[in-house]
């Protein structure tokens, strides 16, 4: 509307369930606020404003005198109405790009997201619909706190039959993924005095709960064995984090004998092992290797996700927790949050008690085993000169070149072409190998993609 140097983009509904007066005033307040009114900017009269929106003028009147109670609108006897010279006026802040949203590519190599169009939605709606329906009145509140008791017994038992985990239900708690445990389990340790913690060398990429509670990370050399045990002894290590049924990176298995030496560091140092068995269920070639945590129940935190076996989004977790840290434990996510879904939680007890869960785990074995041969069979045709590993088991291959590549160009020519890879290199506390080498992932892309994206990402690497 106008009246002379004024134009206003206001419009009231008489329709509508708010009162016109409190739609004017609303509108008034988020032009000032935004900026679109200026303070000293003329208003216009209250009977021009009441003309063109077909209102009364006492109705402008008082909503102007409302305003003006609030330091948005100046009115004089005998001039114009303005805005109020302080008026408050709220700049929409300009935030950095966020730094932890993650990018999707056609052809994705990194490793850990499993294939997300698999997800089986529909058996996943009929276990929502049997878990609703076996939830009771109280079941709805803020009770079971450390996870509901059907999906505590579920994976009791699931995990027991499964990978070997020696478990009461009341040693499980639920948790939002391996991040929230771990940042339970950091302050648990830092309660303890327990200021030093071991991790592979290579190991995760990211480490920053573990050091913003308070520990210091200790690199312990991983090779074809797993983690150097004596290396460990030697250092001055109170706890240790491992993966032991397919190392994280590089895909290689705790052999026996450093099993049993693990657990003699154990119990001789008193400490603890936290286990992250990220990808246990996935072997192709050999029976799946039981958990640490079955031969030490009373030293190992044993920690799974439905991550990879289902998908990320669910953040749904799990620790099995010796009954010295059990209490400790508790008390971290009590302060931490009331505890996860309740609904998911009764949903997953369901998928995994009627079967599904172990359905849907066999199905998906079969189309990553393809996959990984795909992959393999393309990596012997297009980079002979390379070594394979840690292809037994889990969801991508470590490939290893007898040179250092340009590993930022090929990153960056690899991106250009909507190509997500990702070098070992950074999986280093320390100072990594001079020789390059691969992880390629085979679990979002069919055998032919793979096949493809290999041609492309060989001729990125040779170019």
């Amino acid at each position: 509307m106008s009246s002379r140097h004024t134009e206003l983009l206001i419009t009231v509904d008489r329709q509508a369930a708010e009162p016109m007066r409190t739609q004017l005033e609303r509108q008034l307040r988020d032009a000032v606020r935004s900026g679109a009114l200026r303070p000293g900017g003329e208003l216009p009269s209250t009977r021009d404003l009441a003309r063109h929106l077909g209102i009364s003028r006492p109705l402008v009147m008082e909503a102007y005198t409302q305003l003006e109670a609030e330091g948005y609108v100046a009115l004089r006897q005998g001039a114009a109405p303005r805005v109020a010279d302080a008026a408050p006026q709220h700049h929409r802040p300009k935030f950095p790009p966020e730094s932890f949203i993650t990018a999707y590519y056609r052809y994705d190599f990194r490793p850990g997201i499993p294939d997300l169009s698999t997800f089986p939605s529909a058996r996943w709606l009929k276990s929502v619909e049997a878990g609703l329906k076996a939830m009771g009145p109280n079941d709805f509140g803020y009770g079971q706190r450390f996870g509901v008791w059907p999906l505590r017994q579920a994976l009791a038992d699931y995990l027991g039959r499964v990978r070997g985990v020696s478990a009461d239900p009341r040693q499980i708690l639920i948790t939002g993924g391996f991040e929230q445990a771990r940042a339970c389990l950091a302050l648990a340790l830092r309660r303890r005095n327990i200021t030093h913690l071991a991790v592979e060398e290579p190991g995760y990429a990211n480490y920053a709960t573990w050091v913003a509670n308070g520990l210091t990370l200790v690199p312990i050399p991983v090779d074809g064995d797993g983690i150097d045990v004596a290396a460990l002894a030697a250092s001055p290590a109170q706890a240790v984090l491992v993966t032991p049924a397919h190392q994280s990176p590089t895909g290689v298995v705790l052999s026996g004998a450093r099993r049993l030496a693990l657990v003699n560091w154990l119990r001789a140092r008193n400490g603890f092992a936290i286990e992250d068995d990220y990808d246990g269920e996935f072997r192709y070639d050999r029976a799946p290797v039981g958990a640490l945590q079955g031969l030490a129940p009373d030293a190992v935190v044993y920690a799974g996700t439905a991550s990879k076996s289902l998908a990320p989004a669910l953040r749904m977790g799990w620790m099995v927790v010796p009954p010295a840290l059990l209490s400790a434990l508790e008390y971290e996510a009590l302060l931490m949050d009331y505890g996860q879904s309740r609904i998911d939680q009764h949903a997953l007890a369901h998928f995994i008690a009627s079967g599904e869960y172990g359905r849907h785990l066999r199905k998906m074995r079969a189309i990553y085993r393809d996959r990984r041969e795909a992959l393999l069979a393309a990596i012997r045709t297009d980079l002979p000169e390379v070594e394979v590993s840690g292809i037994s088991a889990g969801l991508h291959a470590t490939v290893r070149f007898h040179r250092r590549l340009d590993e930022p160009v090929i990153r960056e020519r690899a991106s250009r072409r909507d190509m997500g890879v990702t070098f070992l290199r950074r999986h280093y506390l320390g100072t990594a190998p001079e020789a390059s080498t691969l992880l390629l992932s085979y679990a979002q892309m069919p055998e032919r993609a793979l096949r493809t994206a290999l041609r492309t990402l060989v001729g990125l690497i040779e170019n």
